[in-house]
């Protein structure tokens, strides 16, 4: 039996695409893999390594989720992503605001034609934008996309 056979939980069903990064987005990430989501994340072609360098194996917040590595400045991509996000249920990312928009992966764009992924997990620091400066979370917010 394979891994996806075997999976089990209240997500099983659901699939989630991440932009990796640093942060709450790996750790919740990881959380929906737990519970049977498949989560499939997309990597850098070389890792940041935040400063670190280590193999990507151990990497411990990669845990039960796959992986691609993507060049998203590029147009291939960009495109190769946006063939995942169309099949998606949620969409998880931590860049600062408008980095999605500048990767031509904005809300605009993947909602556009095939209005998917359902939910999108925006995890960054409040303080970068003045208008969530009155949320009451600090660090993420979960928006509904219907």
């Amino acid at each position: 039996m394979s891994a996806e056979q075997t999976k089990q939980g209240p997500l099983v069903g659901l699939k989630i695409i991440e932009f990796a990064g640093i942060g709450p987005a790996p750790m919740a990430s990881m959380l929906l893999a737990d519970m049977g989501a498949e989560v499939i994340r997309i990597d850098r072609l070389t890792p940041s390594g935040n400063g670190i360098s280590r193999p990507v194996r151990f990497d411990l917040l990669a845990r039960g989720r796959q992986s691609i590595a993507l060049d998203l400045k590029q147009p291939a991509g960009i495109n190769c992503a946006l063939e995942l996000i169309a099949q998606a249920d949620g969409l998880i990312e931590g860049f600062r605001p408008g980095t999605m928009e500048k990767l031509g992966l904005g809300p605009d764009t993947c909602l556009g034609e095939y209005r998917r992924p359902r939910y999108q997990l925006h995890c960054t620091d409040r303080r970068l934008r003045r208008d969530w400066s009155r949320r009451r979370s600090p660090h993420s917010s979960i928006e509904p996309n219907w």
